[in-house]
C-alpha cells in the first residue's frame, strides 16, 4: 500500500510537470514546494520517533548484539538526510546561485531516490511498526513530492556543473550543513546513551569540551567559512541552519503540546528557535534585535550553567537538544550581524528591545504562579525558583525568600517581588554591557576582514602589474622611463560610505625642476590628494604615478622616491635628533657615507648643531619641524611633498625652508607643497594649481597669471569665490 500511494503521487506530479513546466514554472518552484513542506509538517508532528526514545534501535545496539538491524540503521540515516534534501528544495526557489542549483541536482535528488526505497525502514523507526497510520500515508506523499521536485530541478539545471577546484568546498559545506539537520537521537544512535560520569555539567571535562566546541570553534568556523561568500549564499546557509535546528528542537513536541500551554516554549532560548528562522526568512528587523539583545547573553549563561539533571547521560537526546537550542540562540544573532545580514544595532534598538523584554518578563511573571497554582509547575526564565540564586550565594537566596502570597478560589499564587525586580534590572544592565563587548568583537572582525581585502587587492595588483610589465622586472616603472614626474590620472577619492567624493577626476602633471604650489580653501581636497600620493590612504579610482611607478601597484618603489612633510608631524621624542634621523635613513637604506654628508649639510643649513644630540622632547615647535624636513630629505627624494610646511615657523625658519626647497628643485627634483601663504607661493613657485570642492579648477604658471594683470591673490580669490557645491562631485 505504501508504494501504491508513492507511485500514485509521483505519477500525478510528473504529469503536472510535463503539462505546466514550460508555462507555469511557479507551480513546481513554489506551490509544490509549499505543499511538500506542509505534508512534512503534518507527518513530523504526528508521531514520536522510536529512534529518539529507544537505545536498542542504534548502531551501538547492533554491534552489541541486541535488537537493532541493518534496516533500522538505514532508516535512521534516511530520516536524517531526507530532512537535508527537504530544506535544500525549500530554499531552491528563492536562491539561484550555482552551488544551490548543484545541491538540488546532486544532493536532493539522490537522497529522495534512496528514501523512496527506504520508506518501510523509515516508517519502522518513526512509529515502531509498519501499521496503517497518518504517518504511513503522509510519508510516501512526502517522498514522492520530493522526488518529483528534485527531478524537475535536475532537468532544469542539467547544464550546471561545479569546477573541480570547488569540490572540496562543496563537500565541506555539505557535511557542515548536515549537522544542522542531525536528529537529536543520532549521538545515542551511534554511541548509545553513554555514561553519567561524562555528564556535561559543573565544568567537567565533557562540559568544557562542549563549551569550546559550541561557543568558540563552531561560530568561528561558520564565520570564517562564510565571510567571503556572496550575501545570498550567507543568507541561504544561515536560514538552512536556523530552520534545520528549529525542526530538530521540536523533536519531542507533537500536536498534543498545543493543548497544554504550560508546555509551550516560553523560555527565552526556546522562543529563539522560532524567532530566529522567522527573522531570517521574513527579514523582521525589530524582532531580530529583540533576540540579539535579550537571547544571546541568556543563552550563553544557560550553557555555562545548564539546568538539566545531573544524572542524565552524555548522549541523551534531551542533552543534545539543550545544546542545539542554546547554541543557536547564542551564536546565530551574532553571526547575522557579523556577516552583515542585519545592521549593527544602535541605542534606539536596545531601548525598544528592553521594552519588549519588560513585556515578556511581566508575562512569565504571571504565567509561572498561574500554571503552578493549577498543578502544572513552571519556572519560565528561572524567576520563580532558586536556580539562579543558588549560583549567587546565600544573599540571593535570602532576597528570594522575601515573598508575597495570596489565594483566589483556594488557588495559591506566590511572587518574589524584590528578587524578581532586581533580576530584571540586572539582566537589562548586563545585556547593555554585553552590547559593547559585541561591538568590540565586530570592530575586530571588520578590521581583520578589511586587512584580508587589502592583502587580496595587493595580490591582484601584483598580478595586473606583471601583466602590464609584460616580462620586464617588477622593479621597473610601470609607465616606463619617464624621468622625474608626478602624475595624477582621473584620480578620485571617496571616504567610507559617503555618497560624495572628496576629490573627483583630478588630473595633474608636475615635472622635475619645478616648485609646484597647491592652493585651495580648507576642505577643498588638498590633503586628500597629498595623502593618496604618499600612500597613507587608498585610492578609490584612477591612478597616481611617481616617476613612472604606480602608487597603488608599486607602492614600495613609489614611496622610496618620495619625501613627505605632513601638516601634523609625529616624532619619537625619546630619541635624539641624530638618532631619529639615522633611524629614518636606515628605513630608506641610505649608505653611511651619504647620510653623514646629508646630515652635515642640513644640520648646518637649519642651524641645529647645538641641539641635534639632545632628545627631541626638548625641542621647540620650529626645531621639530626642521627635524621632520631633514627626515624627508635624508634619502634625497625625487619628489618632495610638503603639506602646510611653514605653519607656526618664525621668519628665520621660513627663510631656511624656502632656501632648501629652491635648492632641491634646482637639482632637478620636484617640490610639491600646499600652503595658505599666497605671497610666499607667488615668490617661490613656478606653477600653481587651485582646487575647489575636490575639483582642480586650473593649473597655471606664475608668468601666465602675471600676464593676466592680476596678482596671485586676486586670481585665487576669483577662482574660489563661488563656494556652491560642485555637481560633478556627486554620484
Amino acid at each position: 500500500m505504501i508504494y501504491l500511494v508513492f507511485f500514485g503521487v509521483l505519477f500525478i506530479s510528473l504529469i503536472l510537470m510535463g503539462v505546466f513546466v514550460n508555462k507555469r514554472k511557479l507551480l513546481f518552484e513554489h506551490i509544490l514546494t509549499y505543499i511538500l513542506m506542509a505534508v512534512f509538517a503534518v507527518r513530523y508532528f504526528s508521531y514520536t520517533e522510536v529512534q529518539g526514545i529507544d537505545e536498542n534501535f542504534s548502531i551501538y545496539a547492533y554491534f552489541g548484539g541486541t535488537m537493532s538491524t541493518p534496516l533500522n540503521i538505514l532508516g535512521n540515516f534516511a530520516i536524517w538526510f531526507e530532512l537535508t534534501a527537504l530544506l535544500i528544495l525549500f530554499l531552491r526557489p528563492n536562491y539561484h546561485f550555482k552551488t544551490m542549483k548543484w545541491y538540488a541536482k546532486f544532493i536532493a535528488s539522490p537522497i529522495f531516490l534512496v528514501c523512496s526505497f527506504s520508506m518501510l525502514p523509515m516508517l519502522e523507526m518513526m512509529q515502531g511498526n509498519t501499521n496503517y497510520s497518518l504517518t504511513y500515508f503522509m510519508l510516501p506523499i512526502e517522498i514522492a513530492l520530493g522526488v518529483s521536485i528534485s527531478l524537475y530541478y535536475w532537468f532544469k539545471d542539467y547544464k550546471v556543473k561545479i569546477s573541480k577546484h570547488s569540490y572540496g568546498e562543496v563537500t565541506t559545506v555539505s557535511i557542515l550543513l548536515n549537522f544542522a539537520t542531525m536528529p537529536a537521537s543520532f549521538p545515542m544512535f551511534v554511541f548509545g546513551l553513554g555514561s553519567i560520569y561524562n555528564h556535561p555539567i559543573n565544568f567537567s571535562m565533557s562540559h568544557r569540551m562542549f563549551i569550546y566546541l559550541f561557543l568558540i570553534l563552531l561560530p568561528f568556523t561558520l564565520y570564517f567559512g562564510l565571510r567571503k561568500a556572496h550575501k545570498d549564499k550567507i543568507e541561504a546557509a544561515l536560514i538552512f541552519i536556523a530552520v534545520g535546528t528549529s525542526i530538530g528542537y521540536f523533536y519531542y513536541s507533537k500536536y498534543d503540546v498545543l493543548m497544554y500551554p504550560w508546555g509551550w516554549p516560553f523560555h527565552l532560548c526556546n522562543m529563539a528557535m522560532i524567532i530566529i528562522p522567522i527573522c531570517l526568512i521574513f527579514k523582521l528587523k525589530k524582532l531580530f534585535y529583540f533576540t540579539y539583545f535579550i537571547n544571546v547573553f541568556g543563552a550563553a549563561l544557560a550553557m555555562l550553567m545548564p539546568d538539566y539533571s545531573s544524572t542524565s547521560t552524555l548522549f541523551n537526546p534531551h542533552i543534545v537538544l539543550f545544546w542545539y537550542n542554546h547554541v543557536i540562540a547564542c551564536v546565530m544573532p551574532l553571526l547575522c550581524v557579523a556577516l552583515h545580514l542585519f545592521d549593527r544595532p544602535k541605542l534606539k534598538q536596545y531601548f525598544f528591545s528592553s521594552l519588549a523584554f519588560l513585556g515578556y518578563f511581566i508575562t512569565v511573571l504571571i504565567l509561572n504562579p498561574l500554571f503552578t497554582a493549577f498543578d502544572h509547575p513552571t519556572d519560565f526564565f528561572f524567576i520563580n525558583s532558586l536556580f539562579i540564586a543558588d549560583k549567587l550565594g546565600e544573599w540571593a537566596k535570602n532576597i528570594f525568600r522575601i515573598s508575597f502570597t495570596f489565594t483566589i478560589n483556594e488557588k495559591q499564587f506566590t511572587f518574589h517581588p524584590i528578587y524578581q525586580a532586581i533580576y530584571f534590572i540586572v539582566y537589562v544592565l548586563v545585556g547593555f554591557g554585553m552590547w559593547f563587548i559585541y561591538q568590540l568583537g565586530f570592530d575586530i572582525s571588520d578590521r581583520h576582514y578589511a586587512l584580508h581585502l587589502k592583502l587580496k587587492g595587493i595580490r591582484l595588483d601584483q598580478i595586473a602589474l606583471k601583466s602590464v610589465l609584460n616580462g620586464r622586472s617588477i622593479s621597473e616603472p610601470m609607465e616606463g622611463n619617464v624621468g622625474i614626474k608626478l602624475e595624477l590620472k582621473d584620480f578620485s577619492k571617496k571616504y567610507g560610505l559617503s555618497k560624495h567624493y572628496a576629490v573627483k577626476d583630478a588630473n595633474l602633471e608636475v615635472n622635475g625642476g619645478e616648485v609646484f604650489g597647491f592652493l585651495g580653501p580648507n576642505g577643498a581636497g588638498k590633503s586628500t590628494i597629498i595623502k593618496s600620493i604618499v600612500g597613507i590612504q587608498p585610492i578609490t579610482s584612477g591612478e597616481i604615478y611617481v616617476c613612472g611607478y604606480n602608487v597603488k601597484s608599486q607602492p614600495v618603489y613609489a614611496k622610496s622616491l618620495i619625501g613627505f612633510v605632513p601638516d601634523h608631524y609625529a616624532l619619537y621624542e625619546k630619541l635624539t635628533g641624530r638618532e631619529y634621523l639615522n633611524y629614518i635613513a636606515d628605513i630608506y637604506e641610505v649608505s653611511k657615507e651619504d647620510r653623514d654628508a646629508r646630515l652635515a649639510k642640513y644640520i648646518e643649513l637649519f642651524e641645529l648643531k647645538d641641539n641635534i644630540d639632545n632628545k627631541i622632547k626638548t625641542y621647540s615647535h620650529g626645531m621639530k619641524q626642521k627635524v621632520t624636513i631633514i627626515a624627508a630629505l635624508i634619502h634625497n627624494p625625487k619628489v618632495w611633498i610638503l603639506d602646510e610646511p611653514l605653519t607656526g615657523l618664525d621668519p628665520t625658519s621660513i627663510f631656511q625652508v624656502k632656501e632648501c626647497m629652491r635648492r632641491h628643485a634646482e637639482e632637478g627634483n620636484i617640490v610639491f607643497f600646499s600652503s595658505h601663504l599666497i605671497d610666499i607661493v607667488e615668490k617661490l613657485c613656478d606653477r600653481i594649481a587651485i582646487i575647489k570642492h575636490g575639483h582642480i579648477e586650473c593649473v597655471y604658471t606664475l608668468e601666465e597669471i602675471e600676464k593676466s594683470g592680476k596678482t596671485l591673490e586676486e586670481f585665487y580669490m576669483e577662482k574660489i569665490g563661488n563656494n556652491e557645491d560642485d555637481p560633478r562631485l556627486k554620484d
